[in-house]
């Protein structure tokens, strides 16, 4: 150690010196000259620091780094919302069971949030139909497309194409009917369950 301190020094008043000279004799000669930089001597034992602009920098082992996941999307674009959860219908045996998007007909459909393709079939009064379970569980009907563009087992990203809005099934005019399923359960209402995942229908 003691050896390694004294070439650092020894590098050091050397670099300084040539410095000096070279200032003097440039300054003799009447020649303007910039000022150098003293070379850094390289150290070859010990840590190794590194020069003050990098500080706040760490590299923390074993740690990696994750991209940000994409935000879900609404499934339709420039739609306006006609029936909605819970209101009784003529067409349906029952109370409705979803939220619909009205749009016009082949309107891109997308998938609102990240899973996978459970099943995409023709289904009576709902019409050509996708099924995704989201990561969650939650399992999101997409009802009355006028054609279907995913495969069963097919993993659906925020904003994928699912299919194109439609009226097939039982329906008044070309509408997206979406469902919400919690764990594959019994529907709730797709307008108060969207903004807990930042959409506002």
């Amino acid at each position: 150690m003691l050896t390694t301190t004294r070439r650092l020094i020894a590098s050091v008043l050397l670099t300084g010196l040539l410095v000096t000279t070279t200032l003097s004799t440039a300054a003799q000669a009447g020649r303007v000259v910039a000022p150098v930089a003293p070379a850094v001597p390289v150290v070859t034992q010990g840590p190794v620091l590194l020069p003050s602009a990098f500080a706040p920098y760490r590299v923390v082992p074993a740690v990696r780094l994750q991209a940000k996941p994409p935000p879900w999307v609404l499934p339709v674009v420039g739609y306006h919302l006609t029936g909605r959860f819970g209101q009784s219908s003529g067409l349906w045996a029952s109370t409705h069971t979803g939220l619909d998007f009205a749009a016009p007909e082949g309107t891109p459909i997308r998938s609102i949030g990240p899973g996978v393709v459970i099943a995409a079939a023709s289904d009576g009064a709902f019409g050509n139909k996708t099924v995704v379970r989201l990561d969650d569980g939650t399992v999101l009907w997409y009802c009355h497309q006028s054609e279907v563009g995913v495969e069963v087992g097919q993993r659906l990203a925020p904003g994928d194409l699912v299919g194109h809005l439609g009226s097939t099934g039982n329906t008044t005019g070309p509408h997206l009917h979406l469902e919400v399923h919690p764990g594959n359960g019994d529907a709730i209402d797709p307008e108060a369950w969207l903004p807990t995942h930042g959409l506002h229908p």
